[in-house]
């Protein structure tokens, strides 16, 4: 029996792993944790451990496959080779830009490939070489946010402070939940066993959210339970309240800012007695997080998806900055710091100009990390702007607001290509479906790491297993698509040029991918974060200072007063609507996965607390509609105490019904909880792109 060091690719911990391959193993490959990695030391969850129940599903994509019924009938399709599929692609590729310009082929690249280094370096050069002009992806769903403040705050994309886990005396955690997600924008073995220990040694853990998580325990932190969609008026109180009562570190802000005064401004206009009835908690609460916060010996800050998908998250993750900025924790030991890893990735992706929108029908527009609002794709379609489109390792139509709408649109497409491992909900539209390896299919390095490991190391992984049946990586398919359609792509079919960037970034710490796969566990440690990185390496603004107050943010001010307002005014008694992570679902691409199937996760219900379904007359597992402005769907409700009141909550990633293919998914198809969120212009933030999806006014009612 063979066995290969290896790392999961399902979230971002990496967790390290062994794969056991032979024919005298259950289905070819085991997976168990890795007890000798130096970092997870055999910590892995259930997601990673399981994958060969995917990576053996006789449901995956296996062949590539052309479409043989019209967009508006039954998918049906036909299995043909390679070089058929990818020669039909480029030609109908060619015939559309001759006709329309590159202009008009669009891209939507998913989740998946980012947890890729070989597929989405490529897939980007893939896009600019054929001269892709619109760009969709799902990081518009939950995290185009952070991108857009970094960039404005920091100057460069790639700058995301995490807390310094091992330091720190306390930890404000506001709108995540590391039990089931373990943590987004922080790489680390085990989050949970971090807080403990924060608690263990006499520190404190604050977590800020509308329902008492998972993670909430006496030994991990105590909940303190808002409003939805509320954090940035919380965070603003917190700094007025600081600044009121001198606690700010005002040598920290002019030595490392700039514009504080506009900040501190701002702040202003929500002192703590403001903001109490909007944010849902007592003024005297929000003062005494002031207080623990400002007084700690060191303070550290995390924000995650449940505030991100938001109207503010972008002013909500600049203040998160600013709070930690403003007491002195930013770039200290114990505070939030950056780890640059083998390469300081904050040294690319910096900000190339002050104003980056432009005028369109849709109204003012911009790009974050290159993308456009994932939900204006339909209307990007339905103007005719984007004729074909090309879909990586990705599942708009269940992930975008609007799924009906969206399904029309896509149907109109002259071409649309989906390269994934299934045939999922968007492949059901799609002319060709071109199957993709899995991650015990290819060999990786974790790049995505890079900035994000509170100890930083890097770890490469040989394919554990050839692939399957007639699956390909996406760099080999685009790679045969550019040489078909002759574009410059750097990557050729076989495989040359491939690792150009990997070899150049590793060199910068001394390091090679040869060293890495002669290394134990394939893995180098490498040294510790120093808190001073951040301002030295990582700020990409002239003079190494942070724009406290960036001149761009200045509609989004504006409109932040009137939001409050709004919220003010909202009458007793209404819903608002979240998103919950559950550990039996990771997006739409577990959906068809047995093992997670368990008795109490066979659905998505809609949860809710008992006074809610008390008033409402409404008891558990009974049917109920749910409807807004924007949609309306049925679903199985729960009853759920962890909620505040006033909240109701539903898992995304269901709502397979209309796709037989994934016979599990098929058979446990759950409510499309996106039916209810807003679409089209004006349900993004304009600052970032990013999507309207937590705190929705929704109204419940019993199914007649």
């Amino acid at each position: 029996m063979r066995q290969v060091h290896t790392f999961c690719r399902v979230c971002e911990p990496h967790c390290a792993l062994v794969a056991e391959v032979g024919a005298a193993v259950e289905g070819g490959i085991r997976l168990r944790p890795d007890a000798e990695h130096p970092v997870h030391k055999g910590f892995a969850c259930h997601k990673g451990l399981g994958f060969t129940e995917i990576h053996n599903d006789p449901d995956r994509l296996n062949y590539p496959r052309r479409r043989t019924t019209p967009k508006q009938a039954a998918a049906a399709f036909a299995n043909i080779g390679w070089g058929e599929a990818l020669d039909e692609i480029a030609s109908r590729l060619s015939d559309l830009c001759a006709v329309y310009g590159p202009e008009a082929v669009g891209v939507y690249f998913g989740n998946p490939l980012g947890f890729n280094s070989t597929g989405r370096d490529t897939a980007r050069k893939f896009a600019r070489a054929l001269g892709v002009r619109y760009a969709f992806g799902s990081g518009t769903q939950d995290c185009a946010n952070k991108f857009a403040a970094a960039e404005a705050v920091f100057g460069t994309v790639n700058l995301h402070p995490i807390p310094d886990f091992e330091h720190t005396h306390y930890l404000l955690d506001i709108g995540s939940n590391p039990r089931i997600s373990h943590m987004s924008f922080v790489h680390m073995t085990d989050p949970m066993q971090a807080l403990r220990s924060i608690v263990k040694r006499g520190g404190r853990v604050r977590h800020v959210n509308p329902r008492r998580t998972e993670s909430v325990t006496p030994a991990t932190g105590d909940l303190v339970q808002i409003k939805p969609d509320t954090d940035l008026y919380l965070l603003a109180a917190m700094l007025d309240e600081m600044r009121r009562q001198g606690w700010l570190d005002q040598e920290a802000l002019a030595h490392y800012g700039e514009r504080s005064d506009a900040m501190l401004a701002f702040v202003g206009q929500f002192p703590p007695q403001r903001a109490a009835p909007v944010v849902g908690v007592s003024a005297d609460l929000i003062r005494q997080l002031a207080q623990e916060f400002a007084s700690a010996e060191s303070a550290s800050i995390h924000m995650s998806t449940g505030v991100n998908m938001g109207r503010q998250g972008t002013l909500a993750y600049w203040l998160a900055q600013m709070l930690s900025l403003a007491t002195g924790n930013l770039g200290r030991r114990g505070g939030n710091i950056y780890s640059p890893g083998y390469f300081p990735a904050a040294t690319v992706g910096k900000a190339r100009r002050e104003n980056p929108f432009f005028d369109s029908e849709f109204g003012p527009l911009r790009t974050v990390a290159g993308n456009l609002p994932a939900n204006l794709l339909a209307e990007h379609i339905e103007s005719g702007k984007v004729k074909a489109l090309i879909v990586i390792a990705g599942n708009p139509l269940l992930s975008v607001g609007g799924e009906s709408r969206l399904r029309k649109a896509l149907a109109r497409l002259e071409l649309c290509v989906v390269i994934d491992l299934y045939p999922n909900a968007t492949a059901q539209l799609a002319d060709f479906a071109l199957p993709a390896t899995d991650w015990l299919e290819r060999a990786d390095l974790n790049s995505l790491s890079l900035g994000f490991q509170p100890q930083p190391y890097v770890q490469h992984t040989e394919a554990v297993t050839p692939p399957k049946f007639e699956r390909k990586p996406e760099w080999w398919i685009l790679a045969n698509l550019a040489e078909r359609l002759a574009l410059p792509l750097p990557v050729q079919p076989d495989g040359t040029g491939l690792h150009v960037r990997d070899d150049r970034q590793l060199a910068a710490a001394d390091l090679s991918l040869e060293q890495l796969k002669q290394s134990p566990s394939r893995t180098q440690m490498l040294p510790p974060p120093e808190p001073e990185a951040l301002f030295e390496v990582g700020v990409q603004r002239p003079g190494g200072r942070i724009d406290c107050c960036p001149p761009l943010f200045q509609d989004a001010l504006v409109r932040a007063e009137a939001l409050f307002e709004e919220l003010a005014a909202e009458p007793d008694g209404l819903l608002k609507l979240i998103t919950r992570r559950t550990n039996t679902m990771v997006n739409s691409w577990f959906a068809n996965a047995a093992f997670l199937k368990r008795s109490h996760a066979l659905d998505n219900p809609l949860s809710m607390h008992p006074q809610d379904a008390a008033r409402l007359k409404l008891s558990a597992d009974q049917a109920v509609r749910v409807r807004n402005g924007h949609g309306a769907l049925t679903a199985r409700l729960a009853i759920d105490e962890t909620l505040r009141p006033g909240v109701v909550a539903m898992t995304h990633g269901w709502g397979h019904g209309a796709n037989p293919e994934l016979k599990v998914a098929n058979g446990h198809p759950g409510v499309n909880v996106n039916a209810l969120l807003p679409r089209g212009p004006g349900s993004f933030e304009p600052l970032s792109n990013q999507a309207h999806m937590t705190g929705l006014p929704v109204e419940v009612e019993a199914l007649a």
